[in-house]
């Protein structure tokens, strides 16, 4: 799957609607859930309502193409067994939420 056709279906099984998610750690470290929509075009995320822990956001989240067409291959890499942790945090803060939302919504 190409990023972009994996961003497509992360947004359209997001736009409308609010779904919550947890996170994918790749250390025994318990997922924090965080809520996550979209306007067809960007994901917004923000913290979780029904499930706990929460992730703490003072304010909702924006993510992009732009970001997510290089955090994709890397998340590919992690998933292989790479580490690649220092590579990620230097493209986004927000990889946590990337990597739950094509671990979640890309299978």
């Amino acid at each position: 799957m190409t990023p972009l056709q994996a961003w497509n279906m992360i947004v359209d099984k997001l736009k409308g609607t609010q779904l919550e998610f947890p996170t994918v750690p790749k250390i025994k470290k318990t997922p924090i859930w965080f809520s996550a929509t979209s306007d067809g075009k960007a994901v917004f995320i923000d913290n979780a309502i029904e499930n706990k822990p929460s992730c703490q956001l003072s304010m909702p989240r924006k993510l992009t193409y732009k970001t997510f067409e290089k955090v994709y291959p890397l998340y590919l890499r992690r998933e292989n067994g790479e580490r690649i942790s220092n590579e990620v945090a230097s493209v986004t803060v927000n990889q946590v939420y990337y990597f739950s939302l094509i671990k979640h919504l890309c299978q």
